[in-house]
């Protein structure tokens, strides 16, 4: 069956980025209320809601209209459009943006500079007309990207015939299926080991065209994967290619053999960091928009207390989790938005490690804030919580794939406090060292010192294996929320939003700052207290603040969006059943 959906008309005028504290929402506002973009019919197949997710994501793209120049320099407008509440709506075309933009016009772009003949197929994946996909795992390899075994030959007439030597060097999950009902091409950038006269030279990008509008190119063969649970099907797959010949210019690197394999390795897949980040910054509208459902659904719910109706926002119960979210979501925004830290992280004469390093630990604490606030609110909306349609259960199940997604969070805090520990290099030092933030960070640190000294240095030991990588992550996370805090204050946002953030580092670390800070138990709790007792006069405020009301379409928003919901749903009763509207029954909501 065709798809009943056509390709959306969209405006693609381009209004000045608001790029102070809040998202740029007022580019999709409109989009979100596109029919493309209403919630999906529950009849329809896979491929017809792969087909919409792809229709999605191309609407998004025309709408920035991101250029070479963006994806390159890491513009403003790059970083809004991932930061866009439109995430909100579905995640889905949000991934396979980060795909067609970062990774494949993000590693094509430097190399299309020199290279006429990538210039069109770069233009293409900016245009959003051909899909840009990016293959570097492999089955038997997983985060061992490094040990891949895909290869390609030189050719005496110097194309490449590229390879999948067994099943284990197949590439693993990237959506390579062919898209026949939309007529969107795939075009690839294929990581495969360089073979020149029989020899390695170490792993290059490829540019490889995957299909046409309709079908595979010959030699590549793919399965798709089932689709993963709590998450819209994308068309991921397994992919293996024969006897696949590429173009001279196809190789997006020198022939010659490098000095160090892995550190030309690291160069080819920069690109891999900067999506880490990508995924992370979308926390922004991933948090503040279930945020914001769960206020508006608190305010408008009433219980009956002392012959009463009470709304549940007068919970302490509902106030903590809303109002530490709205924090998150406003400090994320603050870094993202001009912060120094992503200064730092966008000087290309920075020390590749210590860009790599600010990016791991943001990434990491903002996948934290994502899954435990999603958590939370869930749980508070009850059994509303549960239902994908309100938008909150649906958001933390498809993030938790991006938690893996261009670095899995506990390999990368691994990796980041090894090499900080061995002082391989150091991250930007604290703006405010007395803040609670960098006391933790300070203190931890030192905790990892000190026990690292105890083992002699060895940090390829089973002592360390035991000792300190279960407890990498804490340190990553603390230097993450640090981060945060600086860009918070530099940004002069408002006290109240500063001390909830605080108060959540406090809740987050809480065994560290009894011992060390002198705060107990009650002591924590009566800091958060004071946080969220100054913190609730600003909440009207601050709902208008996330720029959410037109991406929170889930029904329990408001009484009339349930009322027109539960009149949208299938009707059954009794033969004999008394004919009453519904309506006049429903509970006060």
């Amino acid at each position: 069956m065709s798809l009943i959906f056509k390709r959306p008309s969209i405006p693609l005028r381009l209004d000045p980025l608001i790029m102070d504290r809040r998202p740029s929402t007022s580019k999709t506002a409109l989009l979100a209320k596109n029919r493309l973009f209403s919630p999906q019919r529950d009849d329809l197949s896979m491929a017809q809601r792969m087909d919409i997710s792809y229709l999605r994501a191309q609407a998004i793209a025309r709408t920035y209209k991101l250029t070479a120049h963006d994806v390159t320099s890491l513009s403003p407008k790059f970083w809004a459009m991932y930061t866009d509440n439109i995430a909100a709506v579905d995640i889905a075309p949000m991934a396979l943006l980060v795909i067609q933009y970062n990774l494949a016009a993000g590693t094509i772009a430097p190399w299309a500079e020199k290279r006429p003949e990538l210039q069109p197929i770069l233009q293409q994946i900016l245009d959003f007309e051909i899909s840009g996909q990016f293959m570097l795992t492999e089955q038997a390899h997983g985060l061992d990207a490094f040990s891949l075994e895909t290869r390609a030959d030189i050719q005496d007439d110097g194309s490449f015939i590229l390879n999948t030597p067994h099943d284990g060097a197949a590439k693993f999950m990237p959506p390579t299926v062919p898209l026949p009902e939309i007529s969107l091409p795939k075009y690839a950038v294929v990581f495969a080991r360089l073979f020149v006269k029989g020899e390695d030279h170490g792993i290059r990008p490829f540019v490889a065209q995957l299909s046409t509008a309709k079908a595979l190119k010959p030699g590549i063969r793919t399965r798709m994967l089932p689709g993963r649970v709590g998450a819209a099907p994308l068309g991921h797959s397994i992919t293996w290619f024969d006897h696949v010949k590429l173009a001279p210019w196809a190789c997006l690197g020198p022939l010659s053999k490098p000095n160090n394999f892995k550190a030309a390795f690291r160069a080819a897949i920069w690109r891999i960091g900067v999506g880490g980040l990508v995924l992370g910054a979308m926390g922004i509208p991933c948090v503040g928009v279930p945020a914001y459902i769960l206020a508006r659904y608190s305010l408008h719910r009433h219980v009956i207390s002392n012959g009463k109706a009470m709304p549940i926002i007068n919970f302490r119960t509902q106030q903590i989790p809303i109002l530490h979210a709205l924090a998150q979501s406003f400090v994320m925004q603050a870094f993202m938005s001009g912060s120094s830290t992503l200064k730092t992280y966008t000087d290309f004469t920075v020390d590749a490690r210590v860009r790599a390093g600010i990016a791991a630990a943001a990434k990491v604490v903002m996948m934290m804030h994502i899954q435990e606030s999603c958590t939370q609110l869930s749980d508070r909306a009850g059994a509303q919580g549960l239902y994908g349609h309100n938008q909150i259960i649906n958001i933390q199940m498809e993030m938790r794939g991006a938690s893996i997604s261009e670095g899995d969070t506990l390999v990368l805090s691994i990796l980041l406090a090894t090499e900080l520990l061995i002082g391989r290099y150091a991250l930007p030092p604290p703006k405010w060292p007395n803040c609670l933030a960098a006391r933790c960070e300070a203190g931890l640190f030192k905790e990892c010192l000190d026990e690292l000294a105890k083992m002699g240095g060895q940090h390829r030991s089973d002592a360390f294996n035991r000792l300190i990588l279960p407890r990498c992550k804490g340190l990553v996370e603390v230097i993450g929320q640090r981060f945060f805090y600086e860009a918070a204050k530099e940004a002069d946002l408002e006290q109240a939003v500063l001390d909830v953030y605080e108060a959540g580092i406090v809740k987050h670390s809480p065994g560290w700052f009894a011992i060390h800070a002198g705060m107990d138990a009650s002591a924590q709790a009566a800091h958060e207290d004071a946080a969220i007792t100054a913190a609730m006069p600003h909440l009207e405020r601050w709902l208008q603040w996330t720029g959410a009301q037109d991406y929170a379409i889930a029904p329990i928003v408001t009484g009339t969006q349930w009322d027109k919901f539960v009149g949208s749903l299938p009707l059954y009763s009794g033969a004999d059943a008394v004919k009453q509207d519904v309506m006049t029954t429903r509970a006060k909501m």
